[in-house]
């Protein structure tokens, strides 16, 4: 029985939920581990202490009171609720399962306490409310989209009843001939689609001829505006070779600098302590492991190889003895103990010189010789050159709400932390940030301007070079969701003396990415082209009849005032405006 008491009190408390029994005279008697972290409350602190005196006094949890008392109050019923609950200054949200825990012993069912048994669901309930929110957000917004939809139908609808109305004022007052044609226009149109009841704009007129748009092939193209920071073409991080501090420094920021030019020199004072420890400890290893290789010639070996040659023919002339009658069996027994015990020792001092004990000094001293060379090495490195030629900056923080260390007397820095970075100055490069929306339209390769206010006159011809695949840091801040953007990378190969006496590094850019550059493009002005059923179609002039044709056309993109035609229209036909 004592042995199941220790199971359940183990499976108690190892459960991931709180769990609570009260016994019938209302005292708290099991307070497991779970519910200690979850309600805030010490075990030593309520145990043997009446249910109403430790909870019935705090505030703000009557809903968590009143679901154990309901047990209490209703015996035969589990009772499940999920409640708000007070402690150390947060609100927990907790599914709570309370019922009456029954005995049968003595062969008579009877309750003996009331278990209650919680978890902790305010995370969960945190999520179904942030999913509940932003579901209602996007009802909202879809909501706002209708509406906007809807008003600008209702502008449309608006716009076409205005057009009408300065059609028809036009129509009056042209000549009657004009009149007559626009009307045998309509008859005509009315017997050949009687079916169709779309509205068809009638033609822009200009004293008294209808206007026409000679087709001219031209460039569709578009872009994206973007704006970033002028940075170098390429940045070479120059690290430190050990943990010190700066002895010398050989450079300004901005400072143009050749490769091979001494630019810092630490001080070497730690290293060359940590220098001769790992001198030390490698001379040791070394000693370590010519012992071990030549341990068969060692000392100790030898010494047990002779005792246990004298143990052995010690024993094998008692055996001898044994066998004959002439010493007794103790004696026997004693020199076969002795003979065991020094071949066991042999053994034990063989080992030493093999195996596992061989390898491991053989690692040891590897390790030691590896970071003997390496410490030797970044001593070597103290004096620092500038491994590329190039303009000495700042280096970009890690974190970006801290500024980067500048390099100066004195200043201590990291192993491999970074000391400066070099910026090649043949070129420039700058990144910007493409919210999801846009960042499916740039490619890498796609040609790039880039312009300045504060290099007024200059414009460089970039390409983009980089497309992150994975966005930026996004979540809730505040409550609001931050819309998701990717990085993207663009580079300027060269720069003309003009260009990089005008542009400097850090200097704001506004850059016009080229996502669409379609030339020798078929584009008519939008009202041209009408719909009739399912079908575009442009009136274009017959250059051999004169008369007005109707022609269906495939159209393409349309832009603020035109509309590319894929198939349909050649260079040179003659469209009809309307």
């Amino acid at each position: 029985m004592k042995q199941d008491e220790i199971i359940y009190k183990n499976i108690l408390e190892n459960m991931t939920d709180g769990v609570m029994t009260i016994s019938l005279d209302g005292c708290i008697i099991t307070l497991n581990r779970a519910a200690e972290k979850i309600l805030n409350l010490k075990r030593d602190d309520v145990l043997d202490r009446p249910f109403g005196e430790v909870f019935l006094t705090m505030e703000g949890n009557d809903a968590f009171n009143q679901t154990v008392l309901n047990a209490v109050y209703d015996e035969a019923v589990t009772h499940y609720s999920t409640v708000s609950y007070q402690t150390a200054g947060k609100t927990l949200t907790l599914s709570v399962t309370t019922s009456f825990l029954a005995s049968g012993e003595g062969g008579k069912k009877r309750n003996v306490a009331v278990i209650v048994v919680f978890s902790d669901r305010t995370e969960v309930e945190k999520l179904r409310e942030t999913e509940y929110r932003l579901t209602e957000e996007i009802k909202a917004q879809h909501v706002e989209l209708q509406k906007s939809y809807l008003e600008l139908e209702e502008v449309n609808t608006d716009l076409q009843a205005a057009l009408r109305k300065v059609h028809k004022i036009r129509i009056a007052a042209t000549a009657f001939i004009i009149l007559l044609f626009v009307f045998m226009g309509i008859v005509t149109w009315m017997k050949v689609h009687p079916q169709k009841s779309e509205y068809v704009p009638s033609p822009k007129i200009r004293d008294g001829v209808p206007v026409i748009y000679t087709v001219t092939p031209k460039t569709l193209s578009d872009s994206i505006l973007l704006r970033g920071i002028l940075k170098p073409i390429k940045i070479v991080n120059v690290t430190s070779p050990f943990a010190g501090a700066v002895k010398e420094k050989f450079f300004e920021y901005g400072e143009t600098v050749a490769k091979g030019q001494l630019i810092v020199r630490m001080d070497t004072t730690e290293i060359e302590s940590k220098y001769r420890d790992a001198e030390a400890a490698f001379i040791k290893a070394n000693k370590n492991l010519r012992e071990v290789v030549n341990w068969k010639d060692s000392d100790e070996m030898t010494k047990a190889t002779r005792s246990l040659a004298k143990a052995k023919r010690s024993f094998e002339e008692t055996e001898i003895l044994f066998k004959k009658g002439i010493v007794s069996a103790n004696e026997y027994d004693n020199e076969k103990n002795n003979y065991e015990n020094e071949l066991q020792t042999f053994k034990t001092a063989k080992a030493k010189g093999e195996g596992e004990n061989l390898k491991i000094t053989k690692l040891e001293y590897e390790n030691t010789k590896v970071k003997l060379a390496d410490l030797r090495s970044r001593f070597n490195r103290a004096n620092i050159y500038a491994p590329v030629s190039g303009t000495i900056i700042l280096p970009d923080p890690i974190d970006k709400d801290k500024k980067g260390k500048a390099v100066e007397k004195g200043v201590s820095f990291n192993q491999e932390e970074i000391l400066l970075s070099i910026g090649d100055t043949k070129g420039v490069s700058v990144t910007a940030n493409v919210d999801e929306m846009e960042i499916m339209k740039i490619k890498k390769g796609q040609d790039v301007a880039i312009t300045g206010d504060a290099f007024p006159g200059v414009s460089l011809k970039g390409k983009v070079y980089h497309v992150s695949s994975q966005a930026n840091v996004a979540g809730s801040d505040g409550g609001s969701m931050k819309t998701p953007s990717f990085e993207i990378a663009i580079t300027v190969d060269s720069l003309s003396p003009n260009e990089a006496e005008m542009v400097r590094f850090g200097m704001t850019a506004n850059m016009s990415v080229l996502i669409l550059n379609k030339p020798n493009t078929i584009l008519i002005p939008v009202g041209a082209v009408h719909l009739e059923g399912n079908d575009y179609v442009v009136t274009v002039k017959n250059k051999k009849t004169k008369e007005m044709e109707k022609v269906k056309v495939q159209t393409g993109i349309t832009t603020l005032d035109s509309v590319e035609i894929i198939k349909g229209l050649n260079s040179g036909d003659e469209v009809v405006l309307n």
